[in-house]
């Protein structure tokens, strides 16, 4: 029997169908500073970078690379190197694990079976899909002690994968990648540096019929010394554990992580979940987040910026660490949502690198409209 999965944001019937849920929203807006008058407000005396920032939701937005990845030299993947490409589940390992710098387009679907598969991603990488159809099935990756890191422009998912093991909480889990569609992890002695995530769509299945949260573990998650690391312009879904950052309340490192331009739709809980140091939360758009969205943990300190959050619980708080975590909050959107809805901040964050924030009342179109694949 064939599997089904979710239907892609890029497909013009599921657009249409989003949109008819949307007209029926209603909206409610809690802002902190003046500059929620309308404008897209340079941050940081910024006047120069525009991504991220059409002036309306017909012009393609600059999707270059802004945020954390931007730092510590920069992140270029495999620029310079050979363009291959892999059609195959050899193919594709063969590139990914080479010591060479190269750009890897993925045309269509490369399926790791019932098994799953897990691909340990060299240096040095762009991993890029063409066109629309680039899918990793049941195939993870984990980034571990590398360095300078592109994907752009593909499909993952685990759930065609049926290979489990009984976990520590007694629950059955993916064995392949332990269930996680992109793990990065790194060690003092071999820090993992310069990530950027993009423009991708990670899903498994509906959280409210599939209920084990363990099943599939994350979607995209950082543990360990794993820092300068941008996600932009991804569309989540239909999945409980989005992004866990930190794999426990003595995981103390500052990962240094942008979330910018997402789309969250229809996930229980980790969107993100920040443990310690500095994260920038700015223009993504929430919808059906169950449990809840952001929730800095240990003493972490989290600018969220310019969101808009919608039909979701408890979109900004701290819970289930010994230590509870901080946020500097600008200009939110909520609109019918429920639970915690802080506009205080108990944080500051000086972001170090230049961006320009869209509008709150901008971002459910704009992103609804460019994340996911097939939009570059």
């Amino acid at each position: 029997m064939k599997t089904l999965y979710p239907m892609s944001i890029s497909t013009p019937l599921s657009v249409a169908l989003l949109a008819s849920f949307f007209l029926f929203s209603c909206s409610r807006d809690n802002t902190t500073s003046p500059a929620s008058s309308g404008s897209d407000t340079p941050s940081n005396g910024d006047t120069t970078s525009t991504a991220g920032n059409p002036t309306n939701t017909g012009t393609k937005p600059d999707f270059s690379l802004l945020g954390y990845a931007t730092q510590n030299g920069g992140t270029n993947g495999g620029e310079g190197g050979q363009t291959v490409t892999a059609n195959t589940l050899a193919e594709f390992t063969t590139y990914a694990t080479s010591d060479a710098s190269l750009i890897i387009q993925v045309p269509g679907t490369i399926s790791g079976g019932t098994e799953g598969a897990s691909i340990q991603v060299n240096s040095n990488k762009t991993i890029t899909g063409i066109g629309s159809k680039a899918f990793l099935e049941g195939v993870g990756l984990t980034i571990n002690g590398r360095k300078n890191i592109i994907i752009r422009n593909i499909r993952f998912t685990m759930s065609n994968v049926t290979k489990t093991y009984i976990n520590s909480e007694n629950r059955p889990q993916v064995v392949a990648n332990d269930g996680d569609c992109i793990t990065i992890q790194g060690s003092s002695s071999k820090p993992t540096t310069n990530i950027w995530i993009d423009h991708c769509e990670f899903f498994n299945k509906d959280p409210h019929t599939q209920t084990n949260q363990d099943l599939y573990d994350g979607l995209v998650d950082a543990k360990g010394v794993s820092d300068y690391i941008t996600i932009s312009w991804c569309y989540f879904h239909d999945h409980h554990k989005c992004h866990l950052i930190g794999s426990s309340d003595s995981d103390n490192y500052d990962r240094k992580i942008t979330f910018h331009h997402n789309y969250y739709y229809n996930l229980k809980e980790r969107l993100p979940s920040y443990r310690f140091g500095s994260g920038h939360v700015f223009n993504n758009y929430y919808n059906a987040a169950i449990s809840s969205a952001v929730n800095s943990r240990m003493g972490a300190c989290v600018k969220v910026e310019r969101n808009s959050f919608e039909n979701s619980n408890d979109p900004i708080l701290s819970k289930n660490s010994d230590q509870p975590g901080n946020w500097m909050t600008i200009d939110n959107l909520f609109s019918n949502c429920t639970g915690n809805q802080p506009v205080n901040t108990s944080c500051t964050l000086t972001i170090p690198y230049k961006y320009t924030a869209d509008n709150q009342n901008k971002v459910k179109a704009t992103v609804t409209t460019w994340a996911g694949v097939g939009k570059l």
